[in-house]
């Protein structure tokens, strides 16, 4: 009875989600910046709480109360809450900057900036990381959906319905839908985790009691510190700079209708993440002391919700669980095909494609990712082992060019190329070494560690030898609203045209 009753409240609140794709799809889309990007439309609290409910996913909700879990300690808020922290550097290097800019998609960025060989190389890595992604999300939307139902289907049908429902809503009302859906599961993710939290609490007697019935079975429970410095020191210099570069986080800045509701959405999502990141630590303990011998730890929230909550209550946290991974998924899906379609279809395949059929294109190359992901996560799982390798290349070699485009006029073409082909280019060799040889870390260093050191030496040390292209950058700057790269692009034009020598531009 409780689960069929649960069942029930979730399946009202997918189809209110697949209601929302529905309205935005009969609202209509003139162009892909509609589809991809909202129209460049979105207020700030649109932006927090759409980027706040991809962020937290699967990984913040389910994933790290079972790490908590697993490791009996806080200590797992370090592979998460660096993650939030750096949301504040993106507000602070890209908030203001992006809602100016023209693209859709990073890779065309930088052809606008550099040209067009540093685009190509950089889109195969955006979408090897969203298939790779995409195929994690699908097998995290079915434990859910196959908990709430039970014995009525398996782990494998309940990832393909829960790709279904995401790919549905989000074919059907693009970024709008996308951002609306995240607005309301972000809510609901916050409030109902934030509830199953304190009725655990209130099962324990109070935070006093819980705290100590914690700590008797596992001391290092609320230690902090209880993980090796060097172990938090690399999720700084791996995490940090990947929130740079991804661009299913970006593209909510770029769909800002104005710098400041960029920048302030951003900002503020960083503060929501913050109050929401104890909710799985807590949870996680609190397993230690009423789910000692649970068999998957990824199960332990939504456990706990169908025991402590009543049932209606259950439901509705059960469907803000659900809300987290369709609220990766769905970011997912979008940024990737907008890479298909902008960076590869638009491009090369079909440049002179009407809005009509660039619209329809985009629909069934979201479609056509649902389907090559889901394959890769069910049928062949251990595939996305191999390919998840996209989302270190990015850091290891995109990072370096991608931030230039903003800040340093003085970087060239060939600069962006070599930088981004061998820095993303060692980082993979060194991911490979690493999975081979069984270890995240081959001899001791994470495959970031070895690239990124060599993206910034190349790209800074060929730019300062090659003649600078301001021409070029002034060019960007101005296509893209980007004031403050236009004055430091014309001080460094006059200051290069002081210098003995020096040949003015034309």
């Amino acid at each position: 009875m409780v689960q069929t009753i649960v069942g029930g409240i979730v399946t009202v609140y997918i189809i209110g989600m697949l209601g929302i794709g529905y309205y935005f799809h009969k609202k209509g889309m003139s162009d892909l910046e509609d589809y991809f990007l909202a129209g460049k439309g979105a207020s700030w609290y649109l932006v927090a709480l759409s980027f706040f409910a991809t962020g937290i996913g699967a990984g913040g909700t389910i994933g790290l109360s079972a790490d908590t879990f697993d490791g009996q300690s806080i200590a797992a808020f370090w592979s998460y809450g660096i993650s939030i922290g750096s949301f504040f550097i993106v507000a602070a290097l890209l908030g203001h900057k992006l809602p100016s800019t023209q693209n859709i998609t990073i890779p065309s960025m930088l052809e606008d900036r550099y040209d067009e060989k540093t685009r190509v190389v950089a889109v195969p890595f955006y979408i090897l990381r969203f298939v790779s992604t995409l195929g994690a999300q699908w097998l995290a939307a079915g434990t859910i959906i196959s908990f709430v139902l039970g014995d009525l289907i398996t782990l494998e049908q309940a990832a393909l319905l829960g790709a279904i429902i995401i790919t549905g809503y989000t074919v059907l009302g693009g970024m709008s839908a996308v951002m609306w859906t995240d607005f309301i599961q972000g809510i609901i993710l916050f409030i109902g985790l934030w509830i199953v939290a304190i009725f655990g609490i209130v099962e324990l007697g109070g935070w006093s009691a819980m705290t100590s019935e914690v700590s008797a079975t596992a001391p290092q429970a609320f230690d902090l510190f209880a993980m090796e410095w060097t172990l938090i020191a690399g999720y700084v210099v791996t995490l940090v700079p990947t929130m740079l570069v991804r661009q299913g986080y970006l593209q909510r800045i770029m769909s800002a209708r104005s710098d400041r509701d960029g920048f302030v959405g951003t900002t503020l999502n960083g503060v929501i993440g913050f109050a929401y990141i104890p909710v799985p630590l807590i949870i996680g303990v609190m397993g230690l002391v009423l789910y000692q011998n649970i068999n998957d730890p990824q199960l332990l929230m939504p456990q706990m919700a169908i025991d402590l909550l009543p049932v209606w209550l259950a439901g509705l946290v059960l469907a803000a669980l659900a809300a987290a991974i369709m609220s990766s998924g769905d970011s997912f899906l979008l940024s990737g095909a907008s890479n298909i379609v902008d960076d590869i279809y638009l491009r090369y395949l079909n440049p002179d494609a009407n809005n009509e059929k660039q619209q329809r294109v985009s629909r069934i190359t979201v479609i056509g990712l649902m389907v090559v992901s889901l394959a890769l996560a069910v049928v062949v799982p251990g595939i996305i082992d191999l390919i998840v390798f996209g989302a270190v290349a990015l850091t290891g070699g995109v990072l370096v060019p991608w931030l230039a485009v903003f800040y340093w006029p003085r970087g060239t073409s060939d600069a962006a190329f070599w930088s981004l082909v061998v820095g993303a280019g060692l980082t993979v060799v060194w991911w490979w070494a690493g999975y081979f040889a069984d270890t995240s870390e081959f001899m001791g260093l994470h495959p970031v560690f070895i690239g990124l050191p060599l993206s910034i030496i190349l790209f800074f040390g060929i730019s300062l030898v090659q003649d600078p292209e301001y021409d070029k950058v002034l060019e960007t700057a101005r296509k893209h609203n980007l004031e403050s790269l236009e004055r430091r692009t014309l001080n460094a034009m006059d200051k290069h045209d002081d210098e003995p020598g020096a040949v003015a531009d034309d």
